[in-house]
């Protein structure tokens, strides 16, 4: 805001007192804005009167000034001046600028000497006494009644009554503070029943109203399954140790009502529903986290933990089935095979570039164009899933792959396996009695014939079902999506807990 002087051609403001202080003084040989100059600046800058203050001065400098804004006389603003000099006798009358300035200082001049003010003389009343005025020959004085007159001096209160106020209105403040005290410890007890109630909210039941809920966010069938599912793993996870280590059996005692630690942010069930999001859905830590009101680190943990006893506890629903039970449940177009045990294939994981070099190497795919895993998955006529390999290095081989993982030892003998023609493992099944069921190839010859063809058609027509399988297995967008490094010394488990979503 710049301080000028509002009269006509009058340049003075509060810039150029500024840069007068900047500059040295002749005299004292310092800057004049410093405490140890004692010159005079060359003006000075007055505000206008207030209105609240002296609204008549202030109307009477207007009219000094003289200034028009428009048909009115202008009303200065917050930043308006006048300077020093254009004053005498404390308000603004020389050198105004505007026309008539000088003229209508002087009518106001000469108003304000010729003004009546009212004297302000002082009466004296002269009090004579009935003696005086009987010496003096005059009438006596009439005498007023004799009445009683109240003393000036201010009575004294015992100091016992002012004791008591004061602890009377003690007693009250303290009364009045008591009931607020009350009113705030039962809405702080109403507002602690509504916080854990919050905290305590079941997200599974917002979430999962229905049974296709159930489906888009776990993979599972119905919100029955994902109830008994639940409650079937959740004893795994709560033990907490609540106890000390016994010295006679020298074992740590277990409660599966309590928790050692601090109270849980969220219920065991929203736990699980997380967890089985973030497989179904591919959800990031940090989407979760914001989602159910909890830390990326404490979201990280919690998945974690309940992918670990999923794991561990459903791991036994892949099993190798026998041989009746492959017979009873085989579909009507594999009875023409009924040596078939399984049908094999592997499917690749996108994981992210890692920083080592021999990993990137070692992780790369000809195939996919991308850092992968591969995972070896077989499945029986009926399409249930009945062996699961670990993950290995992308550029590892089929055939490496099927015999380092060990699957063709548990088949039994004299049964029949169904592959591509890239698992050339006819001489390692041959050693165990095992029957290999391939399309067959057009090596060493320029085209194939027509029995190659009708058998080429009639092995991808049954082994269509392990693709089917493995696309059923990658509706787990955290299979289909890329894999953070992080998670990839946890793909083992997250592969078992889908391929257990996909049976159960």
């Amino acid at each position: 805001m710049a301080l000028t002087c509002c009269v006509k051609d009058c340049s003075n403001g509060a810039y150029w007192l500024k840069k007068w202080k900047l500059q040295l003084c002749n005299v004292c040989g310092c800057l004049h804005g410093d405490k140890l100059c004692t010159c005079e600046p060359p003006f000075r800058l007055f505000t206008f009167p207030t209105k609240k203050k002296n609204p008549e001065t202030r109307e009477r400098w207007k009219q000094v000034v003289g200034r028009q804004d428009g048909n009115k006389l202008w009303s200065p603003p917050k930043d308006s001046r006048v300077c020093s000099k254009h004053f005498v006798d404390s308000q603004p009358t020389l050198q105004m600028g505007y026309d008539g300035a000088e003229k209508r200082v002087k009518r106001m001049i000469q108003f304000e000497s010729t003004r009546h003010r009212p004297s302000k003389k002082k009466f004296y009343v002269q009090v004579i006494s009935s003696d005086c005025a009987e010496a003096a020959g005059g009438p006596r004085p009439f005498e007023d009644p004799e009445m009683e007159t109240l003393s000036n001096e201010p009575e004294s209160v015992p100091w016992i009554f002012t004791i008591l106020t004061v602890l009377v209105c003690l007693f009250m403040f303290v009364q009045k503070q008591n009931d607020k005290i009350v009113q705030l410890k039962a809405e702080v007890q109403m507002l602690r029943q509504k916080v854990a109630k919050l905290k305590n909210t079941l997200y599974a039941e917002v979430i999962l109203k229905t049974d296709e809920d159930v489906v888009f966010f776990t993979g599972l069938q119905s919100k029955s399954v994902f109830n008994k599912l639940h409650s079937f793993i959740a004893p795994y996870v709560n033990r907490r140790w609540t106890g000390v280590v016994s010295m006679v059996r020298n074992v740590r005692i277990f409660k599966n009502k309590s928790r050692f630690g601090p109270e849980r942010k969220m219920t065991s069930k929203s736990e699980f529903l997380m967890t089985f999001m973030k497989l179904r859905l591919g959800l990031l830590n940090k989407d979760l986290a914001k989602g159910f009101d909890i830390s990326e680190t404490l979201c990280s943990r919690i998945f974690l933990a309940w992918l670990r006893a999923s794991c561990a506890v459903l791991k036994s629903l892949i099993y190798m089935p026998d041989e009746e039970s492959l017979v009873a449940s085989k579909p009507e177009r594999f009875r023409k095979l009924p040596d078939l045990h399984s049908i094999i294939d592997c499917t690749e994981i996108f994981i992210e570039t890692p920083k080592d070099l021999y990993l990137q190497s070692a992780t790369w795919s000809d195939y996919k164009h991308h850092n992968t895993l591969k995972v070896l998955i077989a499945c029986t006529p009926n399409s249930s899933i009945n062996f699961v390999s670990k993950a290995y290095l992308g550029r590892v081989s089929d055939k490496a792959l099927t015999l380092d993982c060990g699957y063709l030892d548990q088949l039994p003998v004299n049964c029949m396996l169904m592959a591509d023609k890239g698992f050339n493992i006819a001489d390692d099944c041959a050693t165990r009695h095992i029957t290999l069921y391939v399309p067959p190839g057009k090596r060493g010859h320029s085209q194939m014939s027509s029995a190659c063809v009708e058998k080429t058609k009639r092995i991808a027509n049954h082994r269509i079902l392990i693709e089917q399988v493995i696309r059923r297995l990658k509706t787990f967008r955290i299979l289909a999506n890329e894999i953070p490094i992080s998670l990839v010394e946890h793909v083992d488990e997250i592969v078992c807990v889908c391929v257990q979503q996909y049976v159960t």
